[in-house]
């Protein structure tokens, strides 16, 4: 028959094998931790990927437009000497414009003098219409006065003595 194992080595045993789980147990949360760590990355890495991919479609896009926009330049262009001519003429419209800026500024300055008449005369129109007021006044201030005393001598030869015509004066 065979002996049983000492209690001492299974005990040793026992505790080594714990040892050797527990030891794994801590590689693998370290494996899990660099798997976590490289998934982060990873995601990171294909965001930026997409983003750059983005940005290389939209410069694709902005260098097709760019070359049709220089395309269309090259056909739009004039030449230099219908440019000149444009160039001429506009400068021909811009001295005619500045003689009719003088003659307006001339005309503005008759119209200033014209109105500084007119606002001379109104002055004057103004002031006489004033005179004229108070002389109306005053003649309608006489003319009651004369209509009182024609009223007064009007009815003077009624109350005029009997023996007295009207229109007779007293002796």
């Amino acid at each position: 028959m065979s002996r049983p194992v000492p209690l001492g080595i299974l005990l040793l045993l026992l505790l080594g094998l714990c040892g050797l789980c527990a030891w794994q147990w801590n590689r693998e949360e370290q494996l899990r931790d660099l798997t976590r760590r490289q998934l982060a990355e990873n995601a990171d890495l294909r965001k930026a990927l997409d983003e750059n991919s983005a940005r290389a479609k939209a410069g694709d896009a902005e260098i097709l437009r760019l070359t049709e926009t220089l395309s269309d330049i090259k056909t739009a262009s004039v030449a230099k000497s219908q440019y000149d001519e444009a160039l001429a003429a506009a400068q021909t419209m811009r001295e005619g414009v500045l003689k009719q800026n003088a003659a307006l500024k001339e005309q503005q300055e008759a119209l200033l003098k014209a109105n500084a008449a007119v606002a001379q005369a109104n002055h004057a129109i103004e002031k006489t219409a004033a005179e004229r007021d108070g002389f109306i006044q005053k003649l309608n201030v006489l003319t009651l006065q004369y209509n009182k005393l024609v009223k007064r001598l009007q009815a003077e030869p009624a109350e005029a003595a009997p023996g007295r015509e009207a229109g007779e004066k007293p002796q």
